[in-house]
């Protein structure tokens, strides 16, 4: 199943939602004030290169630090 990470344009908070692709059809509501108004963030677990080529050395390994995992 693949969590989704979300940002609300109400209040600001970032959350992440486990789901199924077939219950991904509405945006969920945010878990701080309930608002339906959110965008979902591109996580660093879902983001890749066209070109297939290596993060910059720069960028931070792993999930990142709101994700909860380490």
């Amino acid at each position: 199943m693949p969590i989704y990470e979300y940002k609300c344009k109400d209040c600001g908070q970032i959350f992440e939602i486990l789901t199924t692709s077939r219950s991904n059809t509405e945006p969920p509501a945010c878990r701080h004030c309930h608002s339906t108004r959110v965008n979902k963030l591109i996580s660093a677990g879902s983001f890749r290169s066209a070109s297939g080529a290596p993060l910059p050395t720069a960028a931070p390994a792993g999930c990142g630090c709101k994700s909860g995992f380490s």
